[in-house]
């Protein structure tokens, strides 16, 4: 009887249900001399193992939806990546180009700065040099009145 309870136990965690059938009928065959309350408790077993048997197929569906779920999440995240690193390029991009326009203009504004410098230089230099002889003129005019 243990060897008995002992291969209805490696059955119960058998994988392939065709093998654990045939496996059972096998022993079954072996063991036709064995009473009828040992009988009784055979047909429970098979009725024990097609329960466990219907289990590992709810188990292996749910196994499967899962991986497809996984699958499909997977190639959804995948292509969001992708569309980001689109976007992202296409930014560096857009960012490199602007630094030289920027580089560009930066240089054409300090030269447009040095040259308005200058002739804002010399302009001030010419009105205060004006100013100053007129001064000198208006007081050598217009001495002081005593």
């Amino acid at each position: 009887m243990p060897f008995f309870v002992a291969l209805s136990l490696s059955l119960i965690f058998c994988v392939n249900v065709s093998l654990v059938s045939t496996v059972f009928r096998f022993f079954c065959c072996i063991f036709r001399s064995i009473p009828v309350d040992e009988r009784q408790s055979a047909a429970e077993l098979d009725a024990i193992l097609q329960h466990h048997n219907n289990l590992q197929e709810k188990l292996a569906d749910d196994m499967l939806n899962l991986a497809r779920n996984l699958k499909n999440n997977t190639l959804a995240a995948q292509n969001i990546i992708k569309q980001d690193n689109q976007t992202l390029t296409q930014s560096m991009r857009q960012a490199d180009m602007n630094f030289e326009k920027l580089k560009t203009e930066s240089e054409r504004l300090e030269q447009h700065a040095k040259k308005s410098v200058n002739w804002f230089l010399w302009l001030m230099l010419i009105v205060v040099s004006f100013t100053f002889i007129s001064m000198i003129l208006f007081i050598r005019l217009f001495p002081r009145l005593r």
